[in-house]
């Protein structure tokens, strides 16, 4: 039987543990968890945070501004993914935000945090003529005003588990944009509130589309949206279509991207026919510009923000 020298039997389990140390070295470099943000955004600017590891996922909750969110999983490209839209609503205030993230890994228990810098916004001015009526409400009409709005806020509040929306996202009408999101709004000579929505021409009877999959889960007529229509597109999204002339789902519908979901009209307080459209992410009212100009793309498919020791995230035991 042949003998392995002495040396060799010292010299071979080097050799190999030699050749393992770049690979584990590797190993120990790459983040378990990876949160993809953009470098900042604006006040009242939606943006994307992608949850993204080599490692299975479970149980995944992200934290962000006394809301949370439980991504849905996907997996992609061997890797374990989950888009979640963020934002600081338009009454929000600048500053640095902490994106927790909690997961668990092969069932051990992490949380993963990362930065976002929210900058200040500047926001114009716009000038309106309405009825004495939606500048000024009368006293009879308060009660309604803060039911309706307290049914509004509660709705959009909720966080359903999943999610059916995916980029890129449908514009709701083929008409220009108009009134941007924002606005110090005068009316009838007095400033009376800001613009939260986007505003589209859309002359009376435009067929208005769903901008992503989901469930409507409140129709109504309201004093100043009109009749509208809110869906929930699922973790957190929601997207209000305002001021129709016909409604063409039902509370409990599930309507698919682009569906055709009313038709434009001048209800509510408006100064001629027009979509209004808003869009709300954890509760937080944002602007839906972002969703159809490219940005939210960009941010998916571009590079993750690291920190000056090149480590995305520090790991809580």
């Amino acid at each position: 039987m042949s003998r392995i020298p002495f040396f060799r039997s010292l010299w071979l389990p080097l050799v190999a543990a030699c050749l393992l140390l770049p690979a584990m070295a590797r190993a120990q470099a790459r983040p378990m968890v990876d949160i993809r943000l953009p470098e900042a955004a604006g006040v009242g600017k939606p943006f994307l945070a992608v949850v993204e590891s080599w490692y299975p996922l479970e149980n995944v909750r992200l934290r962000f501004n006394g809301a949370e969110v439980r991504p849905m999983v996907s997996q992609e490209g061997g890797k374990s993914v989950a888009p979640v839209l963020l934002g600081i609503g338009l009454f929000g205030e600048p500053g640095v935000y902490p994106v927790e993230v909690a997961a668990s890994i092969w069932g051990h228990e992490r949380t993963f945090i990362a930065d976002m810098t929210i900058r200040k916004s500047t926001w114009g001015r716009e000038t309106l003529r309405v009825a004495p009526k939606m500048a000024v409400p009368p006293p009879e009409a308060l009660a309604r005003i803060k039911r309706e709005r307290e049914v509004f806020r509660a709705a959009v509040s909720r966080v359903s588990a999943t999610r059916h929306w995916t980029l890129p996202f449908i514009r709701p009408a083929k008409g220009k944009m108009l009134s941007r999101f924002g606005l110090h709004r005068v009316f009838n000579g007095k400033t009376k509130s800001r613009h939260t929505g986007l505003d589209f021409r859309a002359w009376l009877g435009t067929p208005l589309f769903a901008i992503a999959k989901g469930r409507v889960v409140l129709t109504g007529s309201f004093y100043y949206a009109g009749n509208s229509v809110l869906i929930d597109h699922g973790n957190g999204l929601f997207s209000l279509t305002a001021h129709l002339s016909e409604f063409l789902v039902k509370e409990g519908d599930m309507v698919e991207a682009g569906q055709t979901v009313g038709l434009s009209g001048a209800t509510g307080r408006v100064t001629g026919a027009h979509l209004h459209l808003g869009v709300f992410v954890q509760g937080q009212v944002v602007d839906p510009e972002l969703f159809f100009d490219g940005e939210l793309e960009s941010n998916f498919n571009g590079k993750s923000v690291k920190s000056d020791n090149n480590e995305l995230v520090k790991i809580i035991e």
